[in-house]
């Protein structure tokens, strides 16, 4: 009779942004490519707010100091991204900016509060965000009559679900390991009778 066997699989996933990351304010006075130097090599990367309550903790760390975000553009026509390439869904401007003055005001700061452009040359300190990660600990069923805590097998099974996660598109999001049990197996063999309803 073929066992049931069961296992956990441990995941790093990121979660939704706003709920990931603590914002660092760094008060060296540098232009905008050298702050996103800094954050990428000490942090992950400039400041990115998507929302609201982003805008509200960011501002918390400022103490009413003007400082780069991540925020900022590549040419004249283009549209505003943040450092990390994701798009822009949320400003919180001053009046009548951005206004790209004399076409030179790719890199955006926040002065008094609000969002302004100005020439990325410019020096000022600024924020940096600090990813976190979620661990998140997934079930596995397996119908198998293979040993699956055989060390080949077990590298197989990630390899097949890597695979998975890569065709929908998630490859890079998700970190998998194998949680190891009490006894130092990762499967452990269930009756196959009383795991038929959940098959």
């Amino acid at each position: 009779m073929r066992c049931l066997h069961v296992c956990c699989v441990s995941a790093l996933t990121p979660v939704a942004f706003s709920q990931l990351h603590d914002f660092i304010f760094v008060p060296l006075t540098v232009n905008w490519s050298e702050a996103q130097t800094y954050c990428r090599q000490h942090y992950t990367d400039l400041a990115t707010v998507n929302d609201k309550e982003d805008n509200d903790n960011l501002l918390k760390v400022l103490a009413n100091v003007s400082s780069w975000i991540g925020l900022h553009r590549t040419s004249n026509e283009s549209p505003l991204i943040w450092s990390d390439q994701s798009g822009s869904t949320f400003s919180d401007w001053a009046l009548n900016q951005p206004n790209n003055h004399g076409g030179a005001q790719w890199c955006v700061n926040i002065l008094y509060n609000q969002w302004n452009d100005q020439e990325c040359w410019s020096t000022l300190p600024f924020v940096c965000h600090l990813e976190k990660k979620k661990r998140q600990i997934v079930r596995l069923e397996v119908k198998s009559g293979q040993d699956l805590n055989d060390p080949e097998v077990k590298k197989e099974i990630l390899v097949k679900m890597e695979q998975i996660l890569k065709e929908k598109g998630l490859a890079g999001e998700a970190k998998l390991s194998w949680r190891t049990q009490s006894d130092g197996n990762v499967f452990q063999t269930k009756e196959r009778k009383s795991c038929q309803t959940c098959l």
